[in-house]
């Protein structure tokens, strides 16, 4: 007798986690993501500034005691209840090639693709920015960190424009940009500035955030102390800032317009992911869905918000 088709979207914290757990003398598991592997978001930062290997900031979904599980590294485009569908892609395998499409069948589903990041419609905010949501992420962070104290340290460089390249901006101050300030912070004074001794007290890091304070949804204690931290560092905190647009060198802010930047990390704010802002099931308000993991209910469909 055949199993139950079990398919779990997305590989993040919920999704992987159930498939690392569900019993597969039961289910026939079959996992699709774009992404093969679960990223430890709050190691990424650390990852970036050269702690420790990319490889720990990230753990495969195939796994040798698991091979009875099969994981398809393509999107959930969409999913047809109904007919216990879901609708797949492919990333074109080559430039100019066309996607592969595909479908899975299922019995039963678990939708946790995660979430994508808010831009808030921020022009330039996705050509510009980088992000901090894997390990790629990481590793553009970590080259772009070794392009601007290279471009910084040419002869033709002024010194004007030096402390320009040497702008690290970071918008968002929550958990991730915060720990992003902090291990930039590390990285340089422990151990960059050696290697460049002529950028040194030219480095300039500063936090942007719409809100009053820094880590406004945690304890006020926890904010007070993060600040306080950050500001012994050295590191600028600038609240109730907000961005009008990016450039390729600048950001503009409503409250001192021009700022130029060598890098700019967006590290503020989380939406629904495109397959869930689709799906025609009741939201709540955030447009996040709700989480439930409960093992002894009696389930079809399983949304899980991470």
């Amino acid at each position: 007798m055949s199993k139950p088709v079990l398919v779990v979207i997305g590989t993040g914290w919920g999704g992987f986690t159930l498939t690392q757990k569900v019993d597969l003398t039961k289910y026939d598991v079959k996992v699709i993501s774009p992404i093969r592997t679960i990223q430890y978001t709050p190691l990424l930062a650390s990852a970036a500034c050269g702690l420790f290997n990319f490889r720990l900031a990230e753990e495969p979904v195939r796994r040798k005691h698991r091979t009875e599980m099969d994981y398809y590294k393509a999107s959930a485009e969409d999913i047809d209840f109904e007919k216990r569908i879901v609708r797949c892609k492919t990333d074109a395998p080559t430039a100019g090639e066309d996607p592969t499409t595909f479908e899975v069948r299922y019995d039963k589903i678990c939708i946790a693709p995660g979430c994508d990041t808010q831009d808030f419609g921020t022009p330039g905010a996705k050509e510009h920015a980088l992000f901090l949501k894997t390990t790629n992420d990481a590793r553009l962070i970590q080259q772009r960190i070794l392009q601007m104290l290279d471009k910084a340290s040419l002869p033709t460089t002024s010194e004007q424009d030096q402390r320009d390249y040497l702008n690290i901006r970071i918008v968002g101050g929550g958990a991730i940009g915060i720990e992003a300030a902090a291990e930039l912070w590390d990285l340089w004074f422990e151990d960059m500035r050696f290697l460049f001794p002529h950028l040194d007290g030219k480095v300039t890091i500063t936090i942007h955030d719409v809100a009053p304070k820094i880590l406004s949804t945690f304890d006020a204690n926890l904010s007070e102390y993060a600040t306080s931290s950050l500001q012994g560092k050295h590191v600028k905190i600038k609240t109730g800032s907000h961005i009008q647009s990016v450039e390729a060198d600048a950001i503009f802010t409503k409250e001192d317009g021009r700022l130029p930047y060598g890098l700019l990390i967006w590290a503020t704010g989380n939406k629904a992911s495109s397959l869930v802002e689709k799906l025609p099931v009741k939201k709540p308000e955030t447009g996040l869905p709700p989480t439930s993991l409960s093992p002894n209910f009696s389930w079809h469909l399983l949304l899980v918000n991470e």
